[in-house]
């Protein structure tokens, strides 16, 4: 069955190089006055890593800091606690209490967008061509209904610096679980994560 446009994020899938989702996560903090609203499934970068402060990222080159998956702030209009999974740009007193996805080993499943990653050719010589290759990812735009991300991959090649690197696809009977269809799931690591043990760009290790 042909896949259907549903972007979702990056919705972890392993942590580290195998087995149940661990969840291994960071603190990091969102500064109140940041206006940009950032949704679970959103990857970020960091507007300084001396002082812990992420932004919601756009596609580039920049490192990562992780994926966001949630935050807590004082709230200003409700004058309480309030745990969201998504920060919707304003209302906090004081900085926000952002949690972020950054095991550099992590791995995610994310739909695509062009028809650049579907599975090619026919069944008997069926070749996927972007399994291992990297991909950059667009961030989309994000549901205030439900806090999740729009973001997608939206390019595949071999450029260094790209954030993401295809592991494999995600096959199965649900929406992007057809691998030979655009819009196809897929799962990927961080290729530039700040946190990579060897500090450089050069593929999941």
């Amino acid at each position: 069955m042909a896949n259907t446009q549903a972007y979702f994020g990056f919705t972890q899938y392993q942590g580290g190089a195998g087995g149940a989702p661990t969840f291994a996560q960071s603190t990091r903090r969102i500064a109140s006055g940041n206006s940009t609203a950032i949704y679970t499934g959103d990857p970020v970068n960091f507007v300084s890593a001396a002082n812990g402060y992420i932004q919601q990222a756009a596609a580039g080159t920049t490192p990562l800091a992780g994926i966001f998956v949630g935050c807590k702030y004082l709230s200003t209009s409700q004058k309480r606690t309030v745990f969201s999974n998504y920060w919707p740009g304003s209302d906090a007193t004081g900085d926000v209490e952002a949690y972020v996805i950054d095991d550099p080993n992590s791995r995610f499943i994310v739909q695509t967008s062009t028809t650049a990653f579907p599975m090619t050719g026919t069944a008997s010589t069926m070749t996927s061509g972007v399994i291992g290759q990297l991909a950059q990812f667009t961030i989309g735009t994000g549901s205030s209904n439900t806090g999740r991300s729009g973001a997608y991959l939206s390019a595949v090649g071999s450029t260094a610096t790209y954030p993401f690197q295809i592991i494999d696809y995600q096959v199965g009977v649900s929406n992007g679980g057809d691998p030979t269809s655009q819009y196809c799931n897929v799962i990927v690591g961080f290729n530039n994560e700040i946190l990579r043990s060897n500090g450089a760009v050069t593929g999941i290790s």
